[in-house]
């Protein structure tokens, strides 16, 4: 039967002081913030006053989100990761010292200073429309994980022009956003204003099946479960099926952006996402073990040996592995085929977008 391995980032097999601590402010270690249910769970929060046994093990609130990071569906196997948080959060600009290694290691293929200060956005949106080489009118609606770019200072004049917008409603969402704005010789400069390369970062994990109500095998009531009685609950199962579907849909349209902006695309998943992937379709991730980023990028991580190894109830995750090629035989590479050949973007919007979009939404310094 399937259960809850890490809950509020701890694992529940090792649990401790420090992680009853966590508990009770229902802290995410890896966003270093109040768990938000990992931005895929908004339906599953649980409401304290209805069981007065929880509202004491978490006093001062009324309703938390579901902490739950992993799950292991038998004993003795690797986790599988539901939340992408465990995977990664730069939300709010926050460095967990829980992800260093991951936060090395994307920076390194991503070719950016891991030390450097860079613009991070999360949960970009561009629903736009674009034109193809044929004049055909494409849409684009998708919405990117995070995205990190560079920054340079920029006339404002030269921002208006650049997005076609009216100079006074640059400054207006500029100031709105955190930008720093200053004044040179009578002019109005945007001191931060983001620009190449650009980086998209796209995280996959696992979904979860829907559980069953009468074996309380639903994931807030195994949550709850869970931080009552510890090891013993039940838990749902992973829809293996979902993750892939999701993920595919995506795959190439968000890596052919990347390429369209003069930037990269790279996915992060997990290690046993990415031996399901190879197990349960054509493409044999291992022959796209690389070292360097190509068209489509896929970095996985896993817990390794740690799970039985280590004493300690908070994991970092490690075992890293990239695999990446290019979308198709005629993509930059040569070695091997091509990822796939089907869920192509219709056309890339302008590169402006991406910056107007940038513009008209909060940042943060990580």
């Amino acid at each position: 039967m399937s259960k809850i391995f890490e809950l509020y980032g701890h694992r529940l097999d090792r649990w401790n002081t420090r992680a009853e601590q966590n508990l009770i402010h229902a802290w995410c270690p890896f966003m270093d913030a109040e768990c938000d249910g990992g931005g895929n769970r908004y339906q599953s929060s649980i409401n304290l006053r209805n069981n007065p046994a929880l509202q004491e093990r978490i006093p001062g609130k009324t309703t938390i989100q579901c902490g739950v990071c992993s799950l292991q569906t038998r004993v003795g196997e690797q986790p599988w990761i539901v939340c992408p948080r465990r995977l990664l959060s730069l939300k709010n600009g926050n460095r967990s010292v829980h992800q260093t290694y991951i936060r090395e290691q994307l920076f390194a293929y991503a070719d950016l200073d891991v030390c450097r200060t860079c613009s991070v956005w999360s949960e970009v949106k561009i629903k736009t429309e674009a034109a193809t080489e044929g004049e055909d009118t494409k849409s684009f609606d998708y919405t990117f994980d995070y995205v990190l770019t560079g920054s340079e200072r920029k006339r404002i004049s030269e921002v208006s022009s650049l997005l076609a917008v009216p100079i006074k409603l640059v400054q207006k969402a500029a100031e709105k956003n955190g930008f720093t704005l200053t004044v040179r010789n009578d002019e109005m400069w945007i001191d931060n204003f983001p620009t190449d390369p650009i980086t998209i970062i796209e995280i996959m994990t696992s979904s979860t099946s829907g559980g069953n109500k009468e074996k309380r095998t639903q994931i807030a009531m195994a949550c709850e479960d869970a931080i009552l009685h510890g090891e013993r609950h039940n838990a749902p199962g992973i829809n293996y099926r979902q993750v892939w579907a999701r993920m595919v849909s995506q795959l190439i349209v968000k890596s052919q952006v990347g390429i369209a902006w003069g930037g990269k695309t790279i996915w992060l998943i997990q290690d046993v996402l990415a031996d399901y992937i190879s197990k349960s379709t054509a493409l044999i991730l291992s022959q796209y073990l690389s070292d360097h980023l190509d068209e489509v990028n896929i970095l996985s991580f896993g817990y390794g040996d740690s799970i039985s190894n280590d004493p300690e109830s908070l994991l970092e995750l490690r075992n890293s592995t990239l695999f990446s090629g290019p979308i198709t035989k005629s993509g930059l590479t040569s070695s091997h085929d091509g990822f796939v050949d089907i869920v192509k973007i219709g056309a890339p919007p302008p590169k402006s977008q991406i910056w107007k979009s940038l513009l008209n939404k909060p940042f943060f310094r990580i």
